[in-house]
């Protein structure tokens, strides 16, 4: 038999309140495909907390002010 995968488990309201955001936002990142979320039955919408994580990257300060994101 074949292991099957962890559920994937978090709320987008669990999402929302983790990362400081707001519920519209996460929904928002769902639909332009910036993070992955699974359906679950008719209504219920899950995200793999790895998922999550891949949405957020570690920002390099030594190129932060090169792409537009701080003073020069």
């Amino acid at each position: 038999m074949s292991k099957r995968p962890a559920s994937p488990r978090l709320s987008i309201s669990d999402v929302a309140e983790e990362r400081g955001l707001s519920e519209s936002t996460v929904r928002r990142l769902i639909s332009r495909g910036d993070l992955r979320a699974y359906r679950i039955g008719k209504r219920i919408i899950r995200i793999d907390p790895a998922d999550l994580d891949a949405l957020f990257t570690e920002v390099n300060p030594a190129t932060y002010a090169i792409v537009g994101g701080g003073a020069s």
